[in-house]
Parts: C-alpha cells; sequence; structure tokens
C-alpha cells in the first residue's frame, strides 16, 4: 500500500531510499551455513562435470534482449512477463539472463567455436527472473548447468542424464529421485502432433483456462505445461505424442531409453512433459525429489533436452546440435535441510589477555600493549604455517576497552563455524616465548612453546 501511495505522488525513489537498507524482494543474502552449502553443491557439480571431460564457461549477466527473446519463445512465461528488461544509456534493450543456455550458444558464435565441435562445457552463476517469490523460487536464483554441443547422437542425451543422475545421487540429497522422461521429436514430429492437440483443444476451447485458450493457437505444446486445476483433467486425456513420432524420433527416443536400462537409471515416462521453453526437441527430462522440505510444487531439482538447431536462431553460420540441463542450487540446498557439510576447517581464534590498568588511571579500562598485539599476529602466523589450519587474532570492538578472556571465548564459540581450539596468550606467554592452547570441548588448556604449537593442535 505505502508504494502504490508513492507511485501514486511520484515518489518511487523516495519510497525506496529509506533510512533502514532492505534486499531486494526475491534477492537473498547468503552468510555462513548457506554459502558453505551452496558452494560444496557447485564443488561436486563441477567435479563431476569434469570427470566427464567437460570444461567451465563464464558468460556475462548482461545480454542483448534478442538472445533471450528469439530463443525463449515470445508466447514463453519467461519472455511474456519474467525478464528482467531495460533501455540502456545507448539506447539498446538489455536483460539480465534468466537461463544459461541462450548465453552459452551466444557465446560460441561470438568467439567463433562453431567450427570447433565438438564443445563440452559447464557454467555456474546468478539469473535473474520476475516472478513470485516462493520456497526455492527466488528472482535471483543460482543454477549449475552443462552444455554437449556438436552431436546429434543419442548417446550425448544419455550421457547428460547420467551425469545429472550422478551428480544428485553422490550429493546425497534428502528425498526420493526420478527421472521423468518424454520426447519431443523432430520437427516432422511436433508439427503433426500441433495438428492433433490443436483439433483436441479446439472441441474444449471453452473449458480451457483464459492463458491455455490463446496458447491454442500461438504455441498449442505449452497448454500442456499449464498447472491451472481448470486444465489439468483436460491435459490428461489429451492424445499422447508417441502416435506422431517420426521413425527417426522413435529410433532416437528408443535408444535413451535402452541406455538408461542398461545403466541402471530408473525412469518414469511422462507424455505431458514438454519443459517451459520453446528451443527444446526430442529428448526432454527432468529429475525431481518427492521430499517434504521442497514443498508441493517445487519437485524439480534439474531439467534438461535437446535443443538442435538453438544456435542457428541467434544467428550463427551452423544449426549446432546440442544438449544440456540445469539445476537449480537453492533447491538442491533445501535438500541438504540442517546437514553441516561445510569442509572448511574452523580457523583457531588467538584471544589476547589485557592487562587491567588502575582505577584511577583511564577509568579502570582494560588494554593490551602494542607489543603484545605483535607477538599475537606472529602466533597465529604460527598457526597458519601447521598444515591445512587457519588463525586469526580475536579484534576489540573498540580501542578503548579489551574484552576479558571468558567474553573473546564466549564471542568466538558463537560463530557458525566453532574452533576446536583456541589459543591465549598474554604477557606472560610473550615473555617465555609460549603460548596456551585450549581445547573447546574438553576445556583443558595446556602450555606449549610457540615452536611446538602443532604438537597441541
Amino acid at each position: 500500500m505505502r508504494r502504490a501511495a508513492c507511485i501514486a505522488r511520484g515518489l518511487t525513489t523516495a519510497c525506496t531510499n529509506e533510512a533502514q537498507p532492505r534486499a531486494v524482494r526475491g534477492m537473498v543474502d547468503r552468510i555462513g551455513r548457506a554459502e558453505h552449502n551452496h558452494q560444496y553443491i557447485v564443488s561436486h557439480a563441477r567435479a563431476v562435470a569434469e570427470s566427464y571431460g567437460y570444461s567451465p564457461i563464464s558468460t556475462p549477466i548482461l545480454e542483448y534482449s534478442s538472445v533471450f527473446e528469439r530463443t525463449l519463445g515470445a508466447d514463453s512465461d519467461v519472455v511474456g512477463k519474467e525478464l528482467y528488461k531495460f533501455l540502456d544509456s545507448s539506447q539498446y534493450w538489455m536483460t539480465m539472463r534468466p537461463e544459461g543456455t541462450a548465453g552459452v550458444n551466444r557465446a560460441v558464435i561470438t568467439n567463433e567455436l562453431e567450427n570447433r565441435m565438438p564443445q563440452r562445457l559447464f557454467y555456474s552463476g546468478p539469473m535473474f527472473r520476475h516472478e513470485r517469490p516462493q520456497k526455492g523460487r527466488l528472482r535471483q536464483f543460482e543454477q549449475f548447468g552443462i552444455e554437449s554441443m556438436g552431436s546429434t547422437h543419442p548417446a550425448a542425451d544419455v550421457e547428460c542424464i547420467q551425469m545429472g543422475w550422478e551428480f544428485l545421487n553422490r550429493l546425497g540429497v534428502d528425498g526420493g529421485l526420478q527421472v521423468q522422461l518424454n520426447t519431443l521429436g523432430d520437427t516432422e514430429s511436433r508439427t503433426a502432433y500441433k495438428r492433433l492437440l490443436k483439433e483436441y483443444f479446439y472441441k474444449h476451447l471453452g473449458e480451457l483456462s483464459e492463458t491455455s485458450r490463446l496458447r491454442v493457437d500461438s504455441n498449442t505444446l505449452r497448454v500442456l505445461d499449464s498447472k491451472d486445476e481448470t486444465d489439468l483433467e483436460l491435459i490428461a486425456n489429451a492424445p499422447p505424442f508417441l502416435s506422431c513420432l517420426s521413425a527417426d524420433s522413435v529410433r532416437h527416443f528408443d535408444f535413451v531409453k535402452k541406455s538408461l536400462e542398461s545403466l541402471g537409471i530408473p525412469y518414469l515416462l511422462n507424455d505431458k512433459l514438454v519443459r517451459g521453453l520453446d528451443y527444446y526437441q526430442h529428448t526432454v527430462w527432468e529429475i525431481t525429489s518427492s521430499s517434504s522440505l521442497l514443498g508441493r510444487s517445487q519437485g524439480t531439482v534439474l531439467a534438461g533436452g535437446r535443443y538442435d538447431g538453438l544456435s542457428k536462431i541467434l544467428g550463427g553460420t551452423r544449426s549446432i546440435p546440442g544438449v544440456g540441463w540445469g539445476a537449480g542450487i537453492e533447491r538442491l540446498a533445501l535438500l541438504l535441510g540442517n546437514q553441516d557439510v561445510s569442509s572448511c576447517t574452523p580457523a583457531i581464534p588467538v584471544l589476547v589477555v589485557p592487562e587491567s590498568t588502575n582505577e584511577t588511571d583511564a577509568g579502570g579500562l582494560r588494554t593490551v600493549p602494542d607489543s603484545l598485539y605483535i607477538y599475537a599476529m606472529h602466533v597465529a602466523a604460527r598457526v597458519r604455517g601447521i598444515s591445512g589450519q587457519g588463525s586469526y587474532v580475536f579484534k576489540p570492538p573498540t580501542t578503548s576497552s579489551h574484552p576479558r578472556v571468558s567474553k573473546q571465548l564466549a564471542s568466538v564459540l558463537k560463530s557458525y563455524l566453532a574452533p576446536s581450539h583456541v589459543v591465549i596468550v598474554g604477557s606472560a606467554e610473550m615473555a617465555n616465548r609460549t603460548a596456551i592452547v585450549r581445547n573447546t570441548a574438553t576445556r583443558t588448556q595446556v602450555t606449549v612453546d610457540v615452536s611446538k604449537l602443532e604438537t597441541a593442535i
């Protein structure tokens, strides 16, 4: 209401420039465990991709709007309602990327890789869609994806599904995983099916939702993607795609199914699975989780498909075959639950024992001599010299007074990654070139020579 009132008064900027800053709706900060979980997921995905011979690629967050409008389809929800799009100062329409595949294909064309096939690439980073934020679905969301370009053979489809399945199982996410599989066939098959599907939906036009009625002519297949309760029964009774598949499309899909069975990857055929973007053909799939951690409508954690010819749509000189998938990091993080997956060893803090001053001197404040701070920094450097170990000197909030060791200890133990040990130094330890090493779990401590710190940690 407040924002609406501001807009009515022409004060949009003033309404957002509040004294207390806040995050943009649907965009979140990742701190501590959240960021560690994110890094854990991406590192596992990267390890699997590299084990299959894929190389990293990074593309800009901003692209010319035509990159996505050409490839995603004017009737897609993404282009129609969800793009973060603006006119820049040079009068070019720019879009913050809503997905990764179009940008990777644009990069292949721009960097003259069309004649250097195959290309096996993986990427990760933020994507942006202006949709209603909900559990596992943000306006800025993180995605990891892979693209296999240069081969029409269905073995490439199988490899991509196998990679995604291996990644999710290696990750150890909670909830039963299932591959849902379908084929959209080749151009000949889709043309025949669209004709059949359009005839079916025309017979029930008055029963469809308003959005689906508009799509019957503009993008018939997208009606199958509707989640509107009004459409679900009609969609369930729609004619199957398999009846319109060409012989080549049948052979392609049969190879995929036979290979998955041989590899021991279970799948469920779902002839209503069309994916939300226009560039898909032949094999499409989703890997879903039944975990209650995701909520009812957010079960898909990884999805992909084949997109032969996407590069030609973008203006490339060749029609390059390609297949790939993307996985939403936020949804996978939800599946990790409260697991502590961080592989980081907590850094060991060095606590400095302050010296109490006279009641008549500086108000009885506790101070630390400069020489003791410098000694503490040398001790922390010595701890960091121990293989795989981190360390730092605890800093007080102000320079006027230093907290007691007990308060310093309580502070460091509240951190997300609580240390297994702390090191304590005071004037006596500095004089003797020693340090006190305290085990925070057993609450026992020992004094050791600084040169032998590794024996106590």
